[in-house]
């Protein structure tokens, strides 16, 4: 019997076992937000204040790094934070409660569509509510994907939940792709459609997190321990395994962010098809729910690490292939490029997701205490400065082309936004940006995948060493051995 009264791992300390699958459906609710906040804001978040605002591309690229590198800020606080939060609740869920209220508030701050002032200050405005909303959802977010480490240890069970949080945020994903133009275009006026849209998808992204509070518990094994300190907050980057993780976590983002940015303005003023917009992007995010079992089972099959792999080549085929598109392309050309990049996606998103954990257990024993809110934290602390710089440099690269923003025409007290003609170089510029920009991310996240060297038997040995040295029970030194020997490499 160990200090704690517990004669085997399994009577309370062990942690490897199945999720029930309720818990993974509530908790994968987390996701409709979590999904579909970012995919709105990348893909419609620029268009709306180049083409509705009326701010020039220089500044709304401003706004993004100014936004992003703000939020970046809080990200690893915030994951110190909920990890040495101790309450009845846990150290998780009080944060998801206590943010979806203020979501919906920022929310419809950032996409309230201001028809007066200077640029100036509509760009002072929407720093501020970009920042806020970011503040935001940095609060609920981090907390929120650090307890997805902690529902299960085991390897296959972490790519199940991750295969029903996909599906969950790519339903989500999708229905923020295809909605949002639709509603602002069933309005006579553009701004009064912004506004009945950001209610609705406010709504819609608050109600799920209190069902997330409501049904899912946190382990009562992972909210004992060592606490970390402030000064410990960047301490997974002294891991090596989790500096590897982040080229490959990076690449995927910031391809990804790139492509959803852009897309708006490809579709508008590449290939002329602002009308199809919604479903376009349908078919990508329809193609990428359909193959995310698939990739779960070739993850589960294979690895985790294979379908990062399969679908960062597959992905960077497609996002060149943009290039052969045109305004004059057969429609079907569009859709099947569509498709087959929503499907390599899927292998690129499993993939990622499901690794987090696995690299979060290196943490545990490199650091000897669980700290996935402080992983989350520096994770996101360094994906978001990266995504600042990234899309200011986008949209700077637009300004310098030329873009033009739409004319602003007012008859009978309702507004008119009348899109202008793009010289050569500006629709040479986002055809760039989509499939070079986008590509050149993707290529150090995929050499990096091919040196990986977690695998899913390493993993295995080190859950089940962990979980016994939670429970305070003896491990046998060929045990301690082979342990120390697999995270040497890793660490």
């Amino acid at each position: 019997m160990n200090s704690r009264g517990f004669e085997t791992i399994e009577t309370f300390y062990r942690t490897d076992e199945k999720i029930k699958t309720s818990t993974k459906w509530y908790f994968a609710l987390g996701d409709i937000f979590s999904g579909g906040f970012f995919n709105i804001v990348n893909f419609f978040y620029g268009i709306f204040l180049t083409d509705v605002v009326g701010i020039s591309p220089y500044w709304a690229g401003v706004v993004f790094l100014v936004g992003n590198f703000m939020d970046a800020l809080t990200d690893p606080a915030m994951g110190v934070i909920t990890d040495n939060t101790r309450t009845k609740f846990g150290r998780r869920r009080p944060y998801i409660i206590l943010g979806a209220p203020l979501v919906f508030l920022a929310f419809v701050m950032m996409w309230f569509p201001l028809a007066s002032g200077t640029e100036i200050s509509r760009i002072v405005f929407y720093i501020f509510a970009f920042v806020l909303m970011n503040t935001v959802t940095t609060i609920v977010q981090v907390p929120f994907l650090a307890m997805a480490a902690e529902l299960s240890t085991d390897y296959n069970e972490r790519t199940s939940l991750t295969n029903v949080r996909m599906i969950v945020s790519l339903a989500s994903s999708l229905l923020c792709a295809v909605l949002p133009m639709l509603i602002v275009g069933a309005y006579q006026e553009v701004r009064t459609g912004y506004i009945a849209m950001s209610i609705i998808f406010g709504l819609f992204f608050t109600l799920p997190l209190i069902l997330v509070f409501l049904k899912v518990k946190e382990r009562k094994q992972f909210s004992e321990g060592k606490k970390a300190t402030f000064r410990e907050m960047f301490a997974p980057i002294r891991i090596r395994i989790f500096r590897r993780y982040m080229y490959i976590y990076l690449g995927i983002l910031l391809s990804m962010d790139v492509v959803a940015m852009i897309f708006a303005y490809y579709m508008t003023y590449s290939l002329e098809r602002f009308d199809e917009i919604s479903f376009v992007l349908g078919t990508l995010l329809i193609s990428q729910m359909i193959l995310i079992p698939v990739a779960a089972w070739f993850a589960k099959k294979t690895s985790k690490i294979k379908a990062i792999i399969l679908g960062n080549i597959g992905w960077a085929l497609c996002a060149g292939a943009s290039f052969l598109l045109s305004y004059d392309s057969p429609g079907f050309h569009i859709y099947l490029l569509a498709g087959f990049l929503g499907a390599f996606m899927a292998f690129s998103l499993v993939g990622y997701n499901a690794l987090f954990g696995d690299v979060t257990e290196v943490g545990e024993y490199k650091l000897g205490y669980r700290a996935e809110g402080s992983f989350y934290g520096i994770q996101q602390f360094i994906r978001k400065c990266c995504a600042a710089v990234a899309n200011w440099f986008a949209l700077f690269l637009l300004g310098v082309a030329g873009f033009v923003t739409p004319l602003e025409i007012v008859e009978d007290g309702i507004t008119y936004l009348i899109t202008q003609p793009q010289t050569p170089l500006v629709l040479f510029t986002i055809n760039a940006i989509l499939g070079i920009v986008s590509v050149i991310f993707l290529i150090p996240s995929t050499i990096v995948a091919f040196s990986w060297k977690l695998t899913k038997d390493k993993h295995s040995k080190l859950i089940s060493y962990l979980d016994r040295k939670r429970a305070g029970l003896d491990i046998d030194e060929t045990h301690e051995n082979e342990v120390r020997e697999i995270c040497d490499t890793l660490m």
